[in-house]
C-alpha cells in the first residue's frame, strides 16, 4: 500500500498508509467481482427501481476525504489502453431511464376510446319511432312498409274500382277467432305518382282526346305509340257533350263526333286534356265546371271498361294573358283542384301535368312554349309524353323500360303470369 508523509507530534514526518489510493490488484480485485455481480445487479435493478439501483452503485464513503492525496493517475499498457472497460459497471442514467408503455397497452386503449365515441354517437342519434299501424291502401303504408313495388290502384283490368280484397284468414301465431280483410288499394286515387318509367308501347291501345294541343300530338309526328289522337282546334266541353261535329285537322278537316268515335274504338286507356279555350275568357266558372262534370260521366258511360287519365289545365305564358285574360295562374290553379275533386268521386286517374309544366314564375316554362305563350313547341311534346311514360299506375303486365324500377324479363314474367 503506497505511503504518505504526516506529521506527528515530535516534528517527525513519517509515511502513513493513503487510505485514498488503490493498487492496482485491488483495482483488478473490484473490476472482477462486479463482474461476478452484474447478472443479479441487473435483476435486482429492473424490479427495485430506479432510486435503489443509484444507491446501491455510489461507492462507500470513505473516510477522512480532506486529508487523502489525489490517486496517481494508473498507467495502463498500450494493449489495455485499446480494450473495452469491461467491468465498468452501467450509467446510473441508463438503467433509471423509464420503461415506455408495452405497444398492446396502447393499441388497447385506443380501442377502449374507439368504442367509447361509438356509443356516445349512438346515443347521440335520434332513434327510428316504430311505425304505428296504418290502414292498408293508403300513402303511408307504401312509406311505412318500404314497399319494393307499390301496390296498384286499380284492377288489372283498369276498372278503378279498387284492388282485390284479400282474406287473410288467420293472423298472427295463435289461432285468431275473426276473420279479417283488407282492400289493396285506394278506390279513388287522387292523384298519380311516378312509377317506374314504361315505354311508348304502353300508349298502343290508348286515345288522346282533347283541343289544339292534343292536335300537335299528331301534327309534330310524337310518338305515342300508335295511339288514337282525337284533338280539335278550338273546342271545349261543352262542344263534345252536345256531339258538337268537329273537324279534326290530322283526318284532312273531316267531321267528327268525338264520342261516337271513342264508342266505336273502345280504347283501353284515354287521355284528356281540354278547358284551354273555354277558360281563356272571364266567364262563369260554374257553367265550366258543370260541363265538364258532364263531359266526364259521359266519358265513363260510353267507355266503362277504360282506364281514364284526366290531365290538369296547363298554363300560359304572362304575355299571354293579353288575349287570353281568363288563364291566370290563380284560376287555372282553382279549376284544377275542382277537376281533381271531380275526378276523386268518379274513380277517374288525375295527372297533374301542371306542375311538370310550370316554372319559378308560375306560368308556363319559356323552353316549351311556343311564340303565342299557350301552344308547346316539340321539346314540350317530348316532355309531355315522357312525364305520362313515368306516370303510370302500377301493374306487373306494363311495358316497364330495362332499367325501370319495375322491369320484368320475360323469364320472370312467364313465371308470375299465374298472379294476380
Amino acid at each position: 500500500m503506497p505511503l504518505s508523509e504526516e506529521s506527528d507530534p515530535s516534528g517527525k514526518r513519517q509515511k502513513q498508509p493513503c487510505t485514498g489510493a488503490t493498487t492496482a490488484a485491488e483495482k483488478a480485485g473490484t473490476t472482477d467481482a462486479q463482474r461476478a455481480a452484474a447478472p443479479a445487479f441487473f435483476f435486482f435493478a429492473r424490479f427495485a427501481g430506479p432510486l435503489t439501483l443509484h444507491r446501491l452503485q455510489q461507492p462507500a464513503p470513505a473516510a477522512n476525504y480532506l486529508h487523502r492525496a489525489a490517486p496517481r493517475p494508473q498507467q495502463r499498457s498500450a494493449y489495455h489502453a485499446q480494450q473495452p472497460d469491461r467491468g465498468s459497471a452501467p450509467h446510473p442514467r441508463q438503467c433509471c431511464k423509464p420503461r415506455l408503455p408495452d405497444r398492446r397497452v396502447i393499441l388497447a386503449g385506443t380501442a377502449a376510446g374507439i368504442l367509447l365515441l361509438a356509443g356516445v354517437i349512438t346515443l347521440l342519434l335520434p332513434s327510428n319511432k316504430a311505425v304505428e299501424n296504418v290502414p292498408v291502401g293508403t300513402e303511408q303504408t307504401a312509406q311505412a312498409g318500404r314497399l319494393v313495388a307499390p301496390v296498384p290502384y286499380a284492377d288489372s283490368d283498369g276498372s278503378g274500382n279498387g284492388g282485390p280484397s284479400i282474406d287473410w284468414g288467420t293472423i298472427g301465431p295463435v289461432q285468431q277467432a275473426e276473420t279479417y280483410t283488407y282492400t289493396a288499394a285506394p278506390q279513388a286515387p287522387d292523384m298519380v305518382p311516378e312509377f317506374g318509367r314504361v315505354s311508348t308501347d304502353w300508349f298502343s291501345d290508348a286515345a288522346f282526346l282533347g283541343d289544339s294541343l292534343t292536335a300537335g300530338i299528331a301534327y309534330y309526328d310524337i310518338n305515342v305509340g300508335g295511339a288514337l289522337v282525337l284533338g280539335y282546334e278550338g273546342t271545349s266541353p261543352n262542344q263534345i257533350v252536345n256531339r258538337t261535329a268537329l273537324k279534326n285537322t290530322n283526318e284532312d278537316d273531316a267531321e267528327q263526333v268525338p264520342l261516337d268515335i271513342l264508342a266505336e274504338q273502345q280504347p283501353a286507356k284515354l287521355y284528356l286534356l281540354i278547358g284551354t279555350n273555354a277558360l281563356a275568357g272571364l266567364g262563369n266558372d260554374e257553367g265550366f265546371l258543370a260541363y265538364y262534370g258532364k263531359l266526364l260521366d259521359e266519358l265513363q258511360s260510353t267507355l266503362p271498361n277504360s282506364m281514364i287519365f284526366v290531365q290538369s289545365i296547363l298554363n300560359v305564358r304572362p304575355e299571354a294573358l293579353d288575349q287570353a285574360p281568363g288563364l291566370t295562374p290563380e284560376r287555372v290553379g282553382s279549376m284544377n283542384d275542382k277537376i281533381k275533386e271531380m275526378c276523386k268521386e268518379r274513380g277517374f286517374y288525375y295527372l297533374n301535368l301542371t306542375e311538370a309544366f310550370t316554372g319559378e314564375d308560375g306560368y308556363l316554362t319559356a323552353d316549351y312554349a311556343q311564340n303565342d305563350g299557350i301552344h308547346l313547341t316539340v321539346a314540350g311534346y317530348s316532355h309531355w309524353v315522357d312525364y305520362l311514360c313515368t306516370h303510370v299506375p302500377y301493374n306487373k303486365n306494363n311495358p316497364y323500360q330495362q332499367g325501370s324500377t319495375y322491369y320484368l324479363s320475360d323469364e320472370l314474367r312467364q313465371l308470375i303470369a299465374d298472379l294476380p
